[in-house]
């Protein structure tokens, strides 16, 4: 599996999904979206009416829930669908964030998650995330890690937002950013073997040719 496994880590609004499902479409492999799992609980929750002071619910509602994900790369109709439902921009709501940070680090939701994220790249795929080279394919043949900086990654995600038909607070967001970059820390060290990449200093199309460069040296 590993040989056919491309990672793409980062922090939010970094670029993770954009390259990744170029990378995806370009070597006609599955697009694995880690983050959507979380998000997935994190919209289960809302629905089922739980917060952070209902953690342990949280962990029984993960374990039970049914995560779909849209691995084509070349489909951008549907990203998730959570219990056969697709929960459109809600997916991506940055009120939800602080939620998200505390579940996202609950041991016994990563435990279960962690399954469910590799079963699509039993032949391979391009996995994207905060912690894909180190965590979920920690044996990838090429890891690339993404960086830019907290203004530009906060338009970023408001484009998307937009894109997606949601409502953009620009405070909002901006407390998104930061607060998942400081409950995210030690989920978004790059992996001592993956190639950094500044989001900031390249254009997509030079990040494409950069990626596809190390993928065709590893044999992809």
């Amino acid at each position: 599996m590993t040989s056919r496994v491309v990672t793409v880590d980062g922090p939010a609004g970094s670029g993770k999904t954009t390259l990744g499902r170029r990378l995806a479409l370009a070597l006609d492999l599955p697009f694995i979206d880690t983050g959507l799992f979380y998000r997935a609980v994190i919209v289960a929750a809302i629905r089922a009416g739980l917060g952070a002071g209902d953690l342990d619910r949280i962990v029984e509602l993960a374990r039970r829930v049914a995560i779909e994900i849209n691995t084509a790369p070349d489909d951008d109709s549907w990203e998730v669908r959570v219990d056969g439902i697709d929960p459109g921009a809600e997916i991506r709501d940055p009120r939800h964030a602080a939620l998200l940070t505390t579940v996202s680090q609950l041991p016994d939701v990563r435990r279960h998650l962690l399954s469910l994220q590799r079963a699509p790249a039993v032949r391979g795929a391009v996995g994207v995330g905060r912690d894909c080279g180190t965590v979920v394919f920690p044996e990838a043949v090429v890891k690339l890690y993404l960086q830019a900086t907290a203004a530009l990654r906060s338009a970023r995600r408001a484009a998307q937002l937009q894109r997606e038909g949601a409502a953009v607070d620009p405070e909002t967001l901006a407390v998104e950013i930061s607060g998942r970059d400081r409950g995210d820390a030690r989920a978004m060290a790059a992996a001592p073997d993956a190639v950094v990449i500044d989001t900031g200093t390249h254009g997509v199309d030079e990040m494409v040719e950069m990626a596809l460069s190390l993928c065709r040296a590893a044999g992809l």
